[in-house]
């Protein structure tokens, strides 16, 4: 089993479940105590349950406003800038970069939302386009893992993080292994922005994996999160999101979907069977928590 901490460059495909350590790193904290199980769901028709409560979720979310993190100052090529020093070999670099700008008082969120997720997309056009190979671009999406780790211990830091006692589950969506490089960067990059609110995360990179479903029943989680690339699978996201809801050990898991498909057309989420549609990392955890207060008010 090959932990998400550890430094050597994964095999090809990622497609290995990180150990709980791994995910946990930056954060030094007892986990959360198990909720109580054996809680009923409320009778509330299906339509309730699949339109109203997700509409409601996605308008609480967004009416509580937090301040903007400050922009990077940077000129226009600066994300390929950035992109290339991933793509080499020395990632000291990169991580100099980083530290660069947060001497210039830029915070660390900013510089994750505002560089290293558009370098990432920006890599992934550059496979996309053959202009790089797929080993070349999955070991660049790596790297920006790694930093992400690198700095974890800060981005906690910086929000004082505390325990939130609640978990959250971070999958990519069905039959996304072909993109599984830049998939999985964007779990890690959500599992930071979850703790650095006080949340624990679980990563699974294969929903359709027997560790998966395992890990659903034996595991308590208020919220899984699923991502998905494109809107080609949404039959398959919607019979992930029944298995989940079937399998669950906790009966009124919170269910949130991000991926280009769904912020360009959220009402999505009601056709797949979700309660939130996540558009902004940095304010996932506060809409997970609203799914959560929400469920929590049917039972």
């Amino acid at each position: 089993m090959t932990d998400l901490n550890e430094t050597a460059p994964p095999p090809a495909g990622f497609g290995v479940r990180p150990s709980r350590s791994g995910i946990e790193v930056g954060l030094h904290r007892k986990l959360p105590p198990l909720v109580i199980r054996g809680t009923t769901l409320s009778h509330l028709s299906r339509t309730v349950e699949i339109e109203i409560i997700p509409r409601l979720v996605m308008a609480h979310g967004n009416a509580v406003q937090q301040s903007a993190p400050v922009p990077i100052p940077t000129a226009d090529g600066e994300v390929t800038d950035f992109a290339e020093l991933v793509l080499g070999t020395e990632n000291n670099r990169a991580a100099d970069l980083i530290q660069s700008y947060r001497e210039r008082g830029v915070p660390l969120e900013a510089i994750y939302l505002d560089l290293m997720v558009p370098a990432a997309r920006h890599l992934r056009h550059l496979w996309m386009n053959d202009e790089w190979d797929f080993a070349d671009v999955t070991l660049a999406l790596w790297r920006m893992q790694q930093l992400l780790r690198d700095f974890s211990p800060a981005f906690c830091a910086d929000a004082g993080a505390k325990s939130a006692g609640l978990r959250a589950l971070l999958a990519a969506g069905p039959d996304e292994k072909h993109d599984i490089a830049h998939m999985m960067f964007g779990l890690v990059l959500a599992g930071e922005f979850f703790r650095r609110d006080g949340w624990d995360t679980w990563i699974e990179p294969d929903p359709a994996a027997a560790a998966f479903i395992q890990t659903v029943r034996t595991q308590w989680f208020d919220v899984v999160e699923l991502f998905a690339s494109g809107d080609k699978k949404l039959d398959d996201l919607a019979t992930s999101i029944r298995m989940i809801r079937r399998e669950s050990s906790n009966r009124n898991i919170g269910v949130m979907v991000c991926g280009p498909a769904f912020t360009e057309r959220p009402e999505l989420v009601l056709l797949v069977g979700g309660d939130a549609v996540v558009s902004d990392f940095n304010h996932e955890a506060l809409q997970a928590q609203n799914v959560v207060n929400l469920l929590t008010e049917r039972r």
